[in-house]
């Protein structure tokens, strides 16, 4: 029998042993900062910074499960104890009585304001300012590297995928809301659509496609006319979002820049990207879709786009409607469809 071990070279152990050592030493400082200074643990502050960053400053149970990389009942115990010292409260979800919401009180709100400040020093000392500016972004490849295959659903949305500059990455740390104004969703955190999010977008496309029947398959997906949609996008000059719940994404709203000589079906112009939208049956109704392009759109308005284009066929009368409340009007056809525009 021969030995068919994958062992590390030498300097694969290095870098190994190195990485064990940080995940055994960061977060003992954290928890003691943390324990020092608001009489937290580094996940107690997780939980409170996610409800902060709600407008509501509610989740249900699993969305918060979700966006703290925990159990229930890891999670459930949690709440208990911040419930006792009034941090948080608990109550049935509005929309599902059979599942628990989680609300961050007010006094919940000033711990979080209160500890930010020092937990972002801690941050620093250890790591941010252990590092020159290029090896932060050596980090961010790195560490979304390994997320691609320790969280392949994204599960961890909300703190691995900051939206914006630096200003809003500090408002997420502080409890600030970075989506005030924008429709919520309850259990429902939001993501910007990355490039890792290629097998998503392949899977979104098919469900889009399949709105009414099971007309098309995966391998359908291959054609060009079709898989310009999602092949290749680029989170630098391309737009999307996703909707994760506890289980995982629910639906995804993203945007594509299509030449002229490779158009989309609702192509109009090539300064103006094609829409495509995608929500999970199992949370159709409860204003997923609608905050997923609220959301694109408020995004299309802050990088300078003239418009955003999409086809739309006919009989898909709920998308149609969807789309004309929030300002899309029919400016050509194409076959069995309509082309709709919204100028910014």
């Amino acid at each position: 029998m021969t030995d068919e071990t994958p062992w590390l070279t030498r300097d694969q152990l290095r870098a190994w042993m190195k990485l064990v050592a940080v995940m055994e030493l960061l977060p003992a400082a954290l928890d003691q900062q943390l324990q020092r200074d608001a009489d937290l643990t580094h996940f107690d502050y997780m939980v409170v910074a996610m409800l902060s960053e709600t407008e509501s400053r509610t989740l249900r149970m699993s969305a918060l499960a979700a966006a703290t990389n925990a159990s229930l009942p890891r999670l459930s115990h949690v709440v208990s104890r911040l419930e006792k010292r009034g941090l948080v409260s608990r109550c049935p979800s509005a929309d599902d009585r059979r599942a628990t919401d989680v609300r961050l009180t007010a006094a919940g709100y000033d711990t979080i304001v209160q500890a930010a400040p020092e937990h972002v020093r801690t941050a620093r000392r250890y790591v941010i300012d252990a590092l020159a500016d290029e090896q932060v972004a050596q980090l961010d490849g790195i560490t979304r590297a390994l997320l691609g295959r320790l969280d392949p659903e994204g599960r961890f949305a909300a703190l691995t995928y900051p939206r914006g500059d630096e200003a809003l990455c500090e408002a997420r740390l502080t409890g600030a809301d970075a989506d005030a104004g924008l429709p919520e969703v309850p259990g429902v955190l939001f993501r910007d659509a990355t490039a890792d999010d290629g097998p998503l977008l392949r899977r979104a496309t098919l469900r889009a496609m399949n709105w009414r029947t099971e007309t098309f398959t995966d391998a359908d997906l291959d054609r060009p006319e079709f898989a310009h949609y999602f092949d290749g996008f680029d989170p630098a000059r391309d737009r999307g979002v996703v909707a994760v719940d506890g289980d995982g994404p629910v639906g995804v709203a993203w945007a594509r820049f299509l030449p002229a000589d490779d158009p989309g079906y609702g192509f109009v112009a090539a300064d103006v990207p094609e829409l495509t939208i995608a929500v999970d049956v199992r949370v159709r109704g409860r204003g997923v879709g609608g905050a997923l392009l609220a959301r694109l759109l408020d995004a299309g308005r802050a990088a300078g786009w003239p418009g955003v284009s999409l086809s739309v066929e006919d009989g898909n009368t709920g998308a149609r409607i969807l789309y004309e409340r929030a300002g899309f009007r029919t400016v050509g056809r194409n076959g069995d469809s309509d082309t709709l525009l919204v100028r910014m």
